[in-house]
């Protein structure tokens, strides 16, 4: 499964393959461009890219190395079938336009300037697949992410996403090598020393100290520029965001909205905060004061916290009751169905009592599983999936607890794809199928699903393991070069 950039920026991925030094092929495609690097323990060794800037030929140009007339002879060259197959900086050797050393130090180049070309890409998406890669060149390099990182960052025009995600959090520091700091300016050095003056302080406030808040000018650019590095280098990190207490007070109204919604306890008049007998201006009216007070624009929480995700789904709510609500015809309609469609907000699968039930069935099933008494916990789970059948985490646990008890593998197999189909954003149920087949043997297939946990998740870092082990338990043995027992 692909990652929108938009959603999760490709600078992102090269903290994640630092950190953990992973190898593997990272594709980025944006605006009908296709950038492929392959990356080995942690380090870039090659990148292709079908832009033309970005390929050979140009780097050399812009380099000084060979001028346009000679890269168009070559390129003359390769219509020759004889030709076709052979790379760009081959045929300038042979043709004694490029030496050796100049190929090298160009083609180096080029791979850098490929990894460093994706970290301003605001569109598209992307895929990193965990594998040791096959290189399709047979130069390849060991370039240092944490130098790469910096040159991006430089890159980086938009810094939105870093700003909204960190503004609310507090930075602190981790614990790191002395050498990542060698990546580092002096005034980058001295913003890290600043940060360790702030424990438990949020970005926001730190900015205030520093003196660094121009609204978008070269002093706070340089601020979070700094920043950024930092995170992406993992020399720091950030805890949660803090709120004021009147956006508190929101979050908490938030919190309580969602959890009534998932439990199916209010129709689209009790979301709305209206009557029954409601006009439709005063539906709207109503309508816009919920969205100055609960649109995920006025919450002050970072994109990827718990409570801007609950806050999204509540507002998806609250705009579908205010579609119906303010439309006379699909008002009556749905007056007249008593607030009762099984598609909206108001539908239950089951009575709130039995629902109840499936929950403590559920949590004592966890009790069981978590004890090793896996049997009982099985009896239990299969109690609460026949009362409600829509929660994806009572097919995990039945599917876990099932995968424990070599008669019931097959259940466990159909339980777990159940999981998934039911929460196909959630790693952990792919993850789950990836172990229950790893247990049979099947290591191809366990592989398989490993590897598409990460897809959808590339900071799971059970996942991440075990493909890295697996790798090891397939690749082929190695053959000894020479041998005196193979002599004739």
């Amino acid at each position: 499964m692909a990652n929108t950039i938009k959603k999760y920026p490709v600078p992102l991925v090269f903290k994640k393959i630092l950190k953990d030094r992973l190898s593997g092929q990272l594709i980025v495609t944006s605006q009908g461009i296709t950038r492929e690097l392959f990356l080995v323990d942690g380090r870039l060794a090659f990148a292709s890219s079908t832009i033309e800037d970005e390929h050979l030929g140009e780097i050399l140009i812009s380099m000084g190395i060979i001028n346009r007339l000679q890269l168009e002879k070559v390129l003359d060259m390769k219509k020759n079938p004889s030709y076709q197959d052979v790379k760009i900086g081959e045929l300038l050797v042979k043709a004694k336009k490029l030496d050796k050393r100049d190929f090298f130090f160009a083609l180096k180049a080029q791979v850098q300037k490929i990894a460093i070309s994706t970290f301003p890409l605001k569109e598209g998406e992307w895929r990193f697949i965990v594998k040791t890669p096959n290189i399709p060149n047979s130069q390849s390099f060991k370039i240092k992410l944490a130098g790469i990182i910096p040159e991006g960052v430089k890159k980086l025009e938009d810094m939105s996403f870093f700003m909204r995600k960190f503004y609310y959090r507090s930075p602190v520091t981790t614990a790191t090598s002395e050498s990542m700091f060698d990546f580092l300016t002096p005034d980058e050095k001295m913003l890290y020393a600043d940060l360790t003056r702030f424990p438990n302080t949020a970005t926001e406030q730190i900015m205030a100290q520093l003196q660094v808040r121009d609204s978008g000018g070269p002093k706070e650019r340089i601020f979070w520029r700094g920043l950024i590095l930092l995170y992406l280098l993992n020399v720091i990190d950030f805890v949660e965001f803090t709120i004021d207490e009147h956006q508190n007070k929101n979050v908490e109204e938030i919190n309580d909205l969602h959890e009534k919604i998932s439990k199916k306890r209010l129709n689209y008049y009790q979301l709305l905060g209206t009557g029954n007998a409601a006009s439709v201006e005063e539906v709207k009216k109503s309508y816009l004061e919920f969205s100055r007070k609960y649109h995920p624009d006025k919450i002050n929480a970072a994109p990827d916290s718990t409570v801007m995700l609950r806050a999204n789904e509540v507002f998806a709510e609250i705009n579908k009751a205010f579609e119906i609500l303010s439309d006379k015809d699909k008002k009556s309609e749905y007056d007249a169905r008593g607030y009762r469609d099984a598609s909206e907000v108001v539908s239950v699968s089951a009575p709130a009592d039995k629902v109840k039930n499936a929950r403590e069935l559920y949590l004592n099933a966890n009790r069981f599983f978590k004890a090793k008494r896996y049997f009982e916990a099985v009896s239990l789970m299969e109690q609460a999936v026949a009362i409600d059948s829509s929660r994806a985490n009572y097919f995990l646990l039945l599917g876990l607890a099932q995968s424990k008890l070599p008669a019931m593998k097959k259940h466990a197999e159909n339980n777990l794809l159940k999981a998934h189909e039911l929460e196909p954003w959630n790693a952990d149920h792919l993850f789950a199928l990836g172990e229950l087949y790893r247990s049979e043997n099947l290591m191809k297939k366990a592989e398989h699903y490993f590897q598409k946990a990460l897809e959808i998740n590339m900071e799971h870092t059970l996942a991440g393991q075990a493909v890295q082990d697996l790798e090891k338990l397939l690749a082929p043995p190695k053959k000894a070069r020479f041998s005196l027992f193979k002599r004739k």
